[in-house]
This record gives structure tokens, sequence and C-alpha cells, in this order.
């Protein structure tokens, strides 16, 4: 526990300038002590006792910023499970949280992360093999481990973190991907997102290529998206094309997962896949562009492209379906019903896009839309009363600006909108 505490938490350390004066240096002190113990944190940990494993099983747990705050809290969120999350965690949510806080235009929605750390190098070997190869002993709990997922992991998180059952994703790396394919599967209503990233396909004579037991055929997988990313692991000199012809063995790796993939391809089980080649990169840096891609495909539908229509301060709609409320509605109403559950853009990001409107496109009809949209999405905010009541005000109608300003004081003790009524009643 101290290494993953040591791993995941990060702190300031605060150098001090020497001052001439022994109280101010013992005040420097005093303050840097105080900061260095803050640290930054971007996971917390827990645990949960597995009947199905016999084990307490250690979990490494990231929220989105807006779990943590009452005013911006979504229903649900979906979830991410993170196969050797000890290994994975930290550069994952720093792609995560690119994407889908940091960004003006959110590419991926906020998720929730658990990482499942190994507890050795032989756990990890039982937990992910889903056959014993022969040798009882090192493989061949896969099963039992996605039991403990299912079961039991599923319910924790759910219950206690507001986890969604929807959009459920497994990232699986190395011999971590044993457990993507063997849950696609034997499992294929646990996940709806699937990332196999560089998986050790050679895994007891190439079971998820040969093993009939162990195949898509004949599988319905429509709603189920696949992404697979592939490293270069191949002789110097090898190409794609030469690679599936070859018998090489040092290039098995990128053979078995073009086979992987070839079968798919010829099979109809509806299953929407994408793959790429990482030509440039090896095992190990393939995983996380993987990880940005795959999750970028998996969330195609989830950016707001129709707004980028506005990034020309010239573009003026022909039809009611291209004003920006409209635009707005439509597609955040078809992220909630992806989501299955309402999913509204944030209130600041509509007030800005309503300002823009009005100041920049001056499109003041269009911009009381949005504004209205607001209300619509948060009829409880003081905020979106305010910003009407500025909009009435700037068009000089005084009256609904009052209106909305005294709806505003309904929710919230604000004096300065208290000083904007005195004036203007």
């Amino acid at each position: 526990m101290i290494k993953l505490k040591q791993l995941f938490t990060l702190f300031l350390l605060l150098g001090f300038i020497a001052c001439g004066k022994k109280e101010k240096l013992q005040k420097t002190e005093k303050t840097n002590s105080t900061k260095s113990n803050l640290g930054i944190q971007i996971g917390k940990f827990d645990s949960i006792k597995s009947d199905i494993l016999n084990q307490e099983r250690e979990l490494i747990i990231y929220l989105p910023e807006s779990f943590k705050n009452p005013n911006r809290k979504r229903n649900k969120y979906p979830v991410v499970y993170l196969l050797d999350g000890a290994y994975n965690f930290v550069p994952f949510i720093g792609m995560l949280k690119q994407y889908s806080e940091m960004n003006d235009t959110k590419i991926l929605p906020e998720m929730i992360v658990v990482g499942i750390p190994n507890i050795n190098f032989k756990s990890r070997m039982m937990d992910f093999s889903p056959t014993t190869d022969g040798n009882p002993e090192q493989f061949g709990g896969g099963n039992k481990f996605l039991e403990f997922i299912r079961k039991e992991l599923f319910p924790h998180i759910e219950q206690s973190y507001s986890g969604s059952n929807k959009n459920r994703t497994i990232v699986g790396h190395s011999f971590g991907g044993l457990v993507v394919m063997n849950s696609l599967i034997q499992y294929p209503q646990m996940f709806d997102n699937y990332l196999l990233i560089d998986g050790s396909l050679d895994f007891d004579d190439q079971l998820f290529l040969k093993n009939s037991n162990y195949s898509l055929k004949e599988k319905k997988l429509e709603g189920k998206n696949l992404y697979i990313g592939i490293a270069n692991t191949a002789t110097y000199g090898s190409n794609l094309n030469s690679i599936k012809k070859d018998t090489i063995r040092a290039n098995k790796f990128v053979r078995h997962s073009l086979e992987l993939v070839n079968q798919i391809e010829n099979l109809d089980t509806g299953i929407n896949m994408e793959w790429k080649y990482y030509e440039d990169d090896t095992h190990g840096s393939t995983a996380y562009l993987a990880q940005k891609d795959g999750f970028r495909f998996f969330y195609s539908w989830f950016e707001f492209k129709e707004e980028h229509k506005y990034r020309s301060k010239y573009f003026i709609p022909k039809t009611i379906g291209d004003r920006f409320a409209n635009l707005t509605k439509v597609h955040f109403d078809s992220i909630s019903k992806r989501l299955d559950y309402n999913f509204y853009p944030d209130k600041e990001w509509l007030s800005s896009n309503a300002n823009m409107l009005l100041n920049w496109h001056q499109q003041p009809n269009q911009a009381k839309e949005v504004f209205e949209l607001n209300k619509e999405y948060y009829p409880k905010t003081p905020s979106v009363y305010n910003d009407l009541g500025d909009f009435y005000l700037s068009q000089k109608d005084t009256a609904k600006a009052i209106e909305n300003y005294k709806k505003s004081l309904n929710f919230e003790h604000n004096p300065s909108i208290k000083d904007i009524l005195n004036e203007i009643e």
C-alpha cells in the first residue's frame, strides 16, 4: 500500500528564500511546511473483500472533478475498468482529464476510473489467464476473476460512486488483453467497450485464434465496440504485408493481432471494430496512444462538432435547426439517450456561448434562446436568472430584467443584484 500511495500522490516541495529577519524566516518555514503536506492527489484508495477470489483486493479510484462538487455532480458516470491498475493509472488519468475536463469543447465525457492493481506477478498470471495451459498452479483463474468483477466489483462501484451500468469499458494491455478477449467471448453482457492493446494472443497455443470454444464465430455483438492497438514488435525491415506471410518467431505478436483482426472482419458478429498498427511505437509506448485513440473511437459521438459552425463570426443560420440553441438541445438529448441518463451541458458553457452570440456575433435573438435553454436545464440556479436579467437590461427591456433579477433572489441572497434592482426600479 505504501508503494501505491507514493506512486499516486505527488508532494509539492516548496523552497524558501532566506530572509534577514529570523521571525520572517520562521513564518516562511511554517508556511512551506504546511503547503508541502497538501500534495496533488489524482486518485483515492479503496478495497473490496472478495468472497469469489477469497482475497482482499485493492482498488485505485479516480473521480471526476464534477463528482466532488455538489452543484455540478451528475447522477451517474460511465466507468472504466483498468487492468494492471498500478501501472496504467497515472498516464490514463492524464489523458482522460485532458479530453474530458480541460478542453473548452469536451471530446470525452467525465468518467470514473477503477484501477485494479495486481497482488503480485503470480496473481496476475492466474487472474488474467482463461485456461490452465497445462499448468493449473500458474494459470486458469480468468473466469473466476471476471466473476469477481461482475458480481462483486460492479455492485460496489455502482452503489458507492454513482457508477453507471451502461457504457462500461474494460482496458487490457499485453497479458491483460486475455481478459478483454475472454470477457468479450464468454461474458459479452459485462461491457460495452473493449480496448485490447497488444494482447498476448500466443497464450495456450493461440487460444483465441484456433480454439472454437473461444471464437467469436456465431456471437451476436451488436452495440459492442472493440478497439485493437498493435505495437511494432517486429524485426527490422518487416512490414504488415510481409508479417502476414512470414513465419519469423519474433513477428508472432504482430501477426497474431493481424490474424484476430482478419477473423473479426470476416465474421458477421455486428461488432463495431477499429484497429491501428503503431509502426513507430513499442509494446510499452503503444499503451498510452491506443488508450487515447480507443476512447476517441468509443465516444466519437460525444463531441459537439456542430458548434464549430459558430467559430466564424459571420455564420448566419439558414434554418431553425441550425440555430445554436436547437443544435445544443438535439446534441445533448442524443448524448443523454446514449448514456442512459440526463446529460446537460455546463451552465457556464451555455452562458459563455450566449454572450458570444450577443457580443461577438451580434445576434441577440439567438443569445436569448441560449439563455432560456440554460434556464430550462437549471431552473433552480440563480446565475441563469442573473444572466437573463443582464441580457434584458442590455436590450433595454427593464420589466423583463427586473422579473429575472427577482427570480434570482428567490434562490440566493445577492447584494449586487439588490443594488441593480434599486437602480432600475
